[in-house]
Order: C-alpha cells, then sequence, then structure tokens
C-alpha cells in the first residue's frame, strides 16, 4: 500500500502545528517547511523561506527524495502586516512584492509542483488545501491590504485548480473558518477546528465546495 504523506508548508504554532499532529496521529508521514527548520520529532522538517517562490521546487524535492510524493499539501503560509487606514498604498513597494510572494506567488508554485508530482502518484487521495478567511469575499480592508489582496488572489487560484484538474481526480480547497452567525474569526481562528476540517478534506472521496467555509463544531456551513 502506497504510504500517504501530508506536506505543510508554513508550519507555525497554531494551525500548521496541529494540522502536522493530526495527520501523523493518523498514520501519515509528514513533512512541514517553515523559516527555522525546526519542529516536533517525528516530521521531516525543511526550513525554506516562502518570500523567494524559488525555494518551493527544493522543498518539494526534499520531500520527495526522503519520504516520496505527498499526496496531501496545505498552504498555511501567509504574510500579513498593517499600513494606516487612510493610507493604504504607503508599504513600500519592496514591501509589498515580499508579501505578494509569500501570499501567492509561492503558492502558485505549490499548486505548480502539487500537480506535477500527483501525475505520478497512485494513492487516490490527492489533496491541496488552502488556509483562507473571509477577506475573499469580504471586501478590500486598506489596513491589511497584502493580506486581503493574497487572500483574494489564493481563492481565484483554487478556483482555477477546481475547474483545470478536477476531471482527473485531484481536489483542492479554500478553507474559511467563520463564526456562528457567517461573520470572520479574524485572528481567533482555532488550530484544532482546522486540523479536523483539514483530515476530514483529505479523507473524502470526491471534491466538496471549493470554497469550503466553516464553523467551529459544526462543520461545513454555506453563508
Amino acid at each position: 500500500m502506497t504510504s500517504k504523506i501530508a506536506f505543510v508548508l508554513g508550519a507555525g504554532p497554531n494551525i500548521g502545528h496541529d494540522v502536522s499532529k493530526m495527520f501523523a496521529g493518523h498514520g501519515y508521514k509528514v513533512a512541514i517547511v517553515n523559516r527555522s527548520g525546526v519542529g516536533a520529532s517525528g516530521y521531516l522538517k525543511i526550513k525554506a523561506d516562502l518570500s523567494d517562490p524559488l525555494s518551493v521546487a527544493n522543498a518539494f524535492k526534499q520531500v520527495r527524495d526522503s519520504l516520496g510524493e505527498p499526496n496531501v499539501v496545505i498552504y498555511n503560509a501567509f504574510a500579513r502586516r498593517s499600513v494606516p487606514e487612510d493610507d493604504a498604498f504607503s508599504l513600500a513597494t519592496s514591501a509589498f512584492q515580499e508579501d505578494l510572494a509569500i501570499n501567492v506567488s509561492s503558492l502558485y508554485a505549490a499548486l505548480q509542483e502539487t500537480v506535477k508530482g500527483w501525475r505520478h502518484v497512485a494513492n487516490s487521495h490527492k489533496v491541496f488545501i488552502f488556509t483562507g478567511n473571509a477577506l475573499n469575499v469580504a471586501g478590500a480592508v486598506p489596513q491589511i491590504l497584502t493580506y486581503g489582496v493574497g487572500k483574494t488572489a489564493a481563492a481565484h487560484l483554487i478556483d482555477a485548480a477546481v475547474k483545470s484538474y478536477g476531471s482527473q481526480g485531484y481536489k483542492f480547497y479554500y478553507v474559511d473558518e467563520r463564526k456562528p452567525d457567517g461573520s470572520p474569526v479574524k485572528l481567533d481562528r482555532d488550530g484544532n477546528a482546522h486540523a479536523k476540517v483539514y483530515f476530514q478534506l483529505a479523507e473524502e472521496p470526491e471534491q466538496g465546495p471549493w470554497d469550503y467555509t466553516f464553523v467551529k463544531s459544526k462543520g461545513f456551513s454555506q453563508f
């Protein structure tokens, strides 16, 4: 039987940590990427700076060489910085480019590497999950412009991925946690709730709604 391999790009202390633990606890081999190259024992730990999209291919190569082709890929990396509400374009162009690299360009590179690799994977569970939020539908928030631009572009990429590769059995999700009334959770994201949803989506045999909004302890909710 082909081993199940989960690859988490952006393995921070909240969602990334809980998602990695969840998949490892269900028998997956787990590889994680972060800037420090450190993390809990039992994972393949890869040091990479996702502000450089060219680092993504090398990170995937390390996973392939050490574990095999990942059949579940989770993009949890993001850049979020604030500017004054009344001066949305005060951020230096170089800083905008750096945020865009993490939020969009490295995501594109990860999607590209994923679909390239899946052509050689026999396992039927081929799932790409992006950690999103409500900014792709909520409209512009000037104070966090690059964050919102990134989430909106990411949703477009995930939608395109489903339309382009869904017929091949590949599954893609933009996951967005909400409060019970449908409002954004903002910074109160629950890592364990994400981990449960991500594992559920990884095990589902068919593509569900790609714009996957969910409520903690309730699951998928349409808003």
